[in-house]
């Protein structure tokens, strides 16, 4: 029988929060997959399933795609593994974020490209061969910070279009929590300048993810109570979200993310 997820125990639990429900809901992905690949017939050398991105660094809200790479040795045809492998995820009606290549094809992409070279830099083995985790985890850092310059400057320019295009997050009355200038991705960004070797100040880190623990907690209840991926927190939904975290109500809710987006923008 093919392995079923089970996971909305996880997402009716009101103790599961922010941070806790993401690393809850990532391990149970994380045996899931595991399951679906031994059923597939997935082999433990010359290929492996790995998370990258969000679910790479274990982060999954209830909304969140799982961002998977297929990785394989060269000459070994995968196309059977994958078609057995994707079918059974496709059918829980997940939206499943994937790709079928080798490390060196990973690679060659992650060199142009600044979507798949900011992904490689939170791999994580999930079945299969681990070598070829460690090997486009290790060989995907280094190629960041050989050419942290150049990835610096273009990281750069997105953060600007991305604030101009999203808004400010601590002076919107419907902020986007994700993509706003301070807002979660903003925190991403931080974290991949700090793999090209950027220094954060002293009393940052800790600064950040306070913050960051803010506004991921208003994330995961505004998925939670939609039932759908979004990150804009609309009105009608801020007296809800402000409920399931504790607050009195939606002004004291919207007073800490305002408060936890300004900190972010100061560092960012």
């Amino acid at each position: 029988m093919t392995p079923r997820l089970d996971r909305q125990h996880l997402l009716d639990d009101p103790d599961l929060r922010g941070f806790e429900l993401c690393r809850a809901l990532s391990d149970r992905t994380d045996e899931w997959l595991t399951a679906l690949w031994d059923h597939a017939d997935g082999p433990s050398r010359g290929a492996a399933l790995v998370a990258v991105g969000g679910y790479g660094r274990a982060e999954l809200a209830p909304g969140s795609d799982i961002d998977v790479l297929l990785l394989h040795d060269p000459g070994l045809d995968v196309a059977d593994l994958a078609e057995r492998f994707w079918y059974p995820i496709w059918d829980e009606g997940l939206k499943l974020g994937h790709a079928v290549r080798t490390v060196k094809d990973t690679l060659s992409l992650a060199s142009t490209d600044l979507d798949t070279a900011t992904s490689v830099l939170t791999v994580r083995g999930l079945a299969g061969d681990p070598d070829l985790a460690d090997e486009l985890a290790d060989k995907g850092l280094a190629l960041w910070q050989k050419r942290s310059r150049r990835w610096l400057e273009q990281l750069s320019a997105t953060v600007v279009s991305r604030h101009e295009r999203a808004g400010e997050v601590a002076f919107l009355l419907e902020p986007d929590l994700k993509d706003g200038r301070g807002g979660l991705r903003d925190v991403h960004a931080i974290g991949w300048a700090e793999k090209a070797q950027a220094n954060l100040l002293p009393g940052d880190e800790a600064d950040l993810d306070a913050a960051y623990r803010t506004l991921l907690a208003t994330r995961v209840e505004l998925h939670r109570r939609t039932g759908r991926p979004g990150d804009r927190l609309s009105l009608e939904e801020q007296d809800g979200v402000a409920d399931a975290l504790g607050y009195q109500d939606a002004d004291d809710l919207m007073r800490d993310v305002s408060t936890a987006a300004r900190a972010i923008a100061w560092v960012s």
